[in-house]
């Protein structure tokens, strides 16, 4: 099991990000590795909304497990090879935008030894996600009309 945590603040109130962040469809506009979203259940804000993702290597289900508009959403997913992930989304309002903070999780099953942990590299990298906030981060501002603003940390 490992655990990674990203953070990105975003210029636009937490109901803006929120309406971004969990919509399975809007995925492949700010996610890295040309995602391919299918097979949508729910509105992706509530317990038991799932949707499945392709992409190489494979195919993930993702279910959403808790959700508290705006401000919280738990997902688990599961993947090739049997990997689970967990992912805590948390957005909290912060000097006029909103800090995006996420702590993935992984689970892989028994005996992956090595090629597992390489595999979670690979699908968990810090530089991918860092990728897909700073995307995410432009498209919310893009919509809302605002400036990039890189705020010190």
């Amino acid at each position: 099991m490992g655990a990674l945590e990203y953070s990105e603040w975003i210029k636009a109130p937490p109901e803006d990000v929120w309406r971004a962040y969990i919509d399975p469809s809007r995925l492949p506009e700010w996610q890295t590795g040309s995602p391919v979203i299918a097979d949508i259940q729910g509105s992706g804000d509530h317990p038991g909304s799932s949707y499945t993702s392709t992409r190489a290597p494979g195919t993930a289900r993702t279910t959403v497990l808790s959700a508290d508009p705006p401000h919280r959403i738990l997902t688990r997913t599961v993947a090739y090879f049997g990997l689970k992930f967990d992912v805590d989304s948390r957005l909290q309002p912060e000097r006029d935008g909103t800090l995006l903070r996420l702590r993935a999780e992984t689970h892989w099953p028994r005996g992956l030894g090595l090629a597992g942990r390489l595999v979670e590299r690979a699908l968990l990298s810090g530089s991918e996600a860092r990728k897909e906030l700073a995307n995410l981060k432009a498209l919310i501002e893009r919509e809302a009309g605002e400036p990039p603003v890189h705020p010190l940390r």
